[in-house]
């Protein structure tokens, strides 16, 4: 990933009007505590979620490093993601993130918007498969960071918001049981 992709990463934050060809795939854990995970607790949970061993070497093909300031991406085989941790609310600020709330049909959902205080965006940011299996990918990761600190899963380019541990876990089992995805 360059850093031109890097940086439409993080300008996408805050934005709605979901322009599903050009929103990345991305799924984004929403939190209640923002506590940052360490490059080796993000391997290890790489490594559980696709039983691989991951080092801190850009150029490794399983690897999961920072480049430059502030970009932390992973590679995953011929996949490569990227995580953005926020200490602040999914769209903190923004009119429409608020009637995106307003519109959410479960009070469940409304209250794991509301109550999330920070996030971790994983996007799937460069490999050359479908759609389902690059949401494959990213569950599989998602699955493993997915804590007693997550109360629900949102996928932006879908906009839909699943609330709850629990559900969440189960939306991105759901996800992984599409196909067989090599990352070899």
């Amino acid at each position: 990933m360059g850093i031109k992709e890097a940086f439409k990463s993080l300008l996408r934050m805050g934005k709605t009007g979901h322009a599903p060809a050009e929103d990345p795939i991305s799924i984004v854990l929403l939190l209640s505590e923002s506590h940052s995970r360490s490059l080796e607790q993000l391997r290890e949970a790489a490594g559980r979620a696709f039983g691989i061993s991951f080092s801190g070497d850009r150029a490794a093909r399983h690897s999961v490093y920072v480049r430059g300031i502030i970009f932390t991406l992973a590679n995953v085989g011929p996949h490569k993601l990227s995580f953005l941790r926020m200490t602040k609310p999914y769209g903190a600020g923004s009119a429409e993130f608020q009637a995106f709330e307003k519109a959410l049909p479960l009070d469940s959902q409304r209250r794991a918007w509301s109550e999330h205080q920070a996030y971790m965006a994983i996007d799937y940011v460069e490999g050359n498969v479908d759609l389902d299996s690059k949401y494959v990918v990213l569950a599989k990761l998602c699955a493993e960071l997915c804590d007693s600190n997550c109360l629900g899963i949102y996928l932006p380019r879908e906009n839909t918001l699943v609330p709850g541990l629990e559900a969440a876990r189960a939306q991105l089992n759901k996800i992984m049981s599409y196909k067989n995805v090599k990352i070899s």
